[in-house]
């Protein structure tokens, strides 16, 4: 029996390699597979084996020809292996007859599985032989150069195969990493595509937003998250990296608004990342938090700040080496420096700071406890000297990288004022630098408290200290415990492996502590449950400011229905006000048309002429004022009806009292109320004399199911900026000499719209303006 040989078989750092490949207990790779059967066919050997060797097997990662029961256990121990000795001397093993080779004529081989001639090369893989590839005869054989040669370059595309398949299992591994971080992170992880469509959606997403990652995935971002007055922004935004390839905000750390699945809009704080995949299209990520409650401590630390700055109290905030950031007024007043003179300088020298001991042991103290108070001497800007009663605090800086102190001065030279100057300064800085963050707490799975932040044990009224080692289920209202205890079953049970709630928890003080909770169960590798994770977050303010806005809510619809009654009261007064002004205006009109075809001298027919342009301006504004009421009312309806569209074009001519040519194609009948029609008309043609010089001509063509009007004038047009709000209520161009009020297009608009019909406006070619209506044609019969 040939003896197992040592050196580089058993090597701990090969053998680690070699159960590194993952190739032991994994399928066959295709790649090696078709590997061995090129070798067994190019070389002529019934047998092709890529070997790992161990320090007690061989494993096969690949087989060719190898008789049972080998084939089947895909390994043989090394008192079996020709590839053992490939490993150790780290370079090529040819045997023609290995009955006759000194090196392995005692192998088990021989005898059990029938090796007689054998050619293996080394597998090399990151600086480490992992084993051999090699042909094996059940004959005598005289390997050729040509064939050692094609065994040889066959290894080395075993040895990157075999790279190939770890790269492939490392990337997967990662891959499953970064979905577990995913799917633990507090923050919303989203990613979109360059065409802003949703690709990825976290738990934690699902949460902030209310969209499950089902619904969210493929779906447009903007629909989802984006407010609506910054949809467009967006998409011009996505537009703009279409084209040309890059973002300008990737990278940068953005805070917009962002709105949830139920309207809920808030702030929120995401860092942009841009990756391109195939083709070079983008893909974005982003980790979005909200910061709503950030931007509520920030308004609350800036009314504190105010406070401190006006304490008597010296408050200055600096960095370790010194450099000062803030400088109250307390300060001012105490060193005769003004802030301005100060930031960014050293205080020590700017104070010719004496210390009680060597700075260096100051330095230590900050660092080992968080904290060092004593008394010093400092230089005021007047050069006198003041003893200071100072307190220097650590903690981490507002941007979340490195430290700065807090350094409370009082001066001590009357005992009495200092020491009320102190407690003054103390009880300011609690205020200011009391920190309210997302409660923490580790559980284990007997329910007992393993770890908790000071957050949480604040949030209780408790300390940390007291908290660990007890029940967290006391700290739970008792009305509140059952649904604990159905939620932590469901993830005991496989249900899923977090969930979330809101409930009450107890405060040491007696009272309530709105919370909304939200708890992870962590598992071994083995899936066995370990402890559980819980992320609770104060939502009292908010519940309170709930009902606060549904009393509002209510109130605001007591007030909007006495609004409506005004409105009826204004809407009864405007229609008595049209009533007694259109009784004597249609006697105007009527005795003006009687003069009108008189034969009266020159001068008469002038004024005539003038009274009924007035008259028909008073009417035209009469109906223009029930309009507008009818459509503040939301009252505006219409009977619709067969009208002959050339005989009305003509009659809005004679109503407007113009000579303007009527083009329409005979019989064209449109569904519409004739009033209407004729005060769309008109109003555009009497447009048409005020801004373009006179309309041009009155026009109709058939579209479709529609036919559309057109009223044409040769005058300066409708600017660019306007023509997006011409028909909103209230639009005119702010340098129109004509008079009116902007309402009239607006009308035209809402009465086009109750019939079925719409308004648009184009500008003429190469000038002026046209002006259309578009209705729908009625049937035949």
């Amino acid at each position: 029996m040939a003896v197992l040989q040592q050196g580089r078989v058993d090597s701990p750092g090969r053998v680690a390699a070699v159960r590194a490949t993952g190739l032991l207990d994994a399928g066959e790779a295709p790649g090696l597979r078709r590997l061995t059967r090129l070798a067994a066919r190019l070389l002529g050997a019934p047998t092709a084996l890529v070997s790992l060797v161990l320090d007690d097997r061989q494993v096969f990662a690949s087989q060719i020809g190898l008789p049972q029961p080998w084939a089947d256990l895909g390994q043989t121990p090394l008192s079996h292996s020709f590839c053992q000795h490939v490993v150790n001397g780290d370079q090529p093993l040819v045997v023609s007859d290995a009955r006759e080779h000194p090196l392995v004529r005692d192998n088990l081989a021989i005898t059990e599985i029938g090796v007689i001639a054998y050619a293996g090369m080394p597998i090399r893989v990151g600086g480490e032989t992992l084993g051999a590839f090699c042909a094996i005869d059940v004959e005598p054989r005289a390997w050729t150069a040509e064939h050692l040669a094609i065994l040889e370059d066959l290894a080395a595309a075993v040895s990157s195969e075999i790279e190939l398949v770890q790269s492939a299992q490392h990337a997967e591994e990662n891959s499953a990493l970064v979905r577990r971080i995913l799917e633990v992170s507090q923050d919303a992880y989203v990613s979109i595509d360059a065409d802003g469509l949703v690709r990825e959606w976290n738990p934690a997403a699902e949460r902030l937003f209310g969209w499950s990652r089902d619904e969210a995935v493929g779906m447009d971002l903007s629909t989802l998250i984006v407010p609506e007055a910054h949809r467009e922004a967006h998409r011009r935004g996505l537009d703009r990296v279409r084209s040309t390839g890059k973002s300008v905000l990737a990278g940068q750390r953005l805070e917009l608004p962002a709105v949830d699945r139920d309207g809920r809009v808030f702030p929120v704080e995401f860092t942009l990342q841009a990756t391109n995949i195939g083709g070079g299209r983008p893909v974005f990520h982003a980790f979005l938090h909200d910061i709503s409650a950030r931007r509520t401590a920030e308004e609350q630390l800036r009314r504190q700040a105010e406070l401190i700055d006006a304490a008597p109290a010296s408050v200055i905030v600096r960095d370790p080496d010194g450099t000062i950031r803030f400088w109250n007024q307390g300060a001012e007043q105490m060193y005769g420096w003004p802030a301005d003179a100060v930031l960014g300088r050293n205080i020590h020298r700017l104070l010719t700071t004496v210390f009680p001991k060597p700075l260096s042991e100051v330095e230590q103290a900050l660092a080992t406890t968080g904290s060092w108070h004593g008394e010093l001497v400092h230089r005021r800007a007047d050069g006198k000297t003041v003893v200071a009663l100072s307190r220097f605090v650590s903690r981490p800086a507002a941007g979340g990288t490195g430290q700065e102190i807090i350094e409370t001065n009082t001066d001590i030279t009357e005992r009495r004022r200092a020491e009320q100057a102190r407690e003054e300064s103390e009880r300011r800085f609690r205020v200011q630098f009391h920190q309210s963050t997302i409660g923490q707490v580790i559980v284990g799975l007997d329910g007992n408290i393993l770890h908790v932040n000071d957050a949480y044990a604040r949030m209780v009224g408790r300390s940390a200290a007291e908290l660990t080692g007890s029940g967290v289920v006391l700290l739970t209202h008792p009305d509140d415990r059952d649904g604990d205890t159905e939620a932590l079953a469901g993830l005991f049970a496989d249900d899923g492996d977090s969930y979330e709630r809101t409930k009450r928890l107890l405060h040491a003080d007696g009272h309530l502590v709105d919370v909304q909770t939200g708890v992870r169960l962590i598992r071994d590798g083995g899936g066995r449950p370990l402890h559980l994770i819980g992320v609770v977050q104060d939502i009292t303010e908010q519940t309170r400011a709930r009902h606060e806005r549904d009393a509002t809510q209510a109130v605001l619809a007591e007030r909007n229905e006495q609004l409506q009654r005004a409105n009826q009261l204004k809407l009864d007064l405007m229609g008595m006000l049209s009533h007694d002004i259109g009784t004597p205006l249609t006697a105007i009109l009527g005795y003006g048309e009687v003069l009108s075809e008189a034969d009266l001298p020159a001068p008469l027919t002038a004024l005539t002429t003038r009274i009924m342009n007035g008259a028909h301006r008073i009417d035209e504004l009469r109906h223009n004022v029930l309009a507008m009421c009818k459509l503040d009312a939301g009252e505006l309806t219409t009977v619709r009806q067969p009208v002959l569209l050339g005989a009305a074009l003509q009659d809005a001519v004679d109503a407007a009292d113009m000579a303007v040519p009527v083009d329409c194609p005979p019989g064209v009948t449109v569904l519409a109320n004739p009033a209407h029609l004729r005060q769309i008309l008109v109003n555009f043609l009497t447009n048409a004399r005020k801004y373009g010089g006179g309309a041009t001509g009155l026009s109709a063509v058939v579209v479709g199911g529609e036919a559309e009007v057109s009223v044409t004038d040769e005058g300066a047009g409708v600017p660019a900026e306007l023509r997006p709000h011409l028909f909103e209520r209230y639009t005119r161009a702010e340098d129109s000499l004509a008079e009116g009020h902007g309402l009239g297009l607006h009308i035209v608009s809402s009465l086009a719209q109750a019939n079925g019909g719409r308004v648009g406006y184009r500008p003429g070619v190469p000038s002026g303006s046209v002006f259309t209506l578009r209705l729908e044609i009625a049937p035949a019969g």
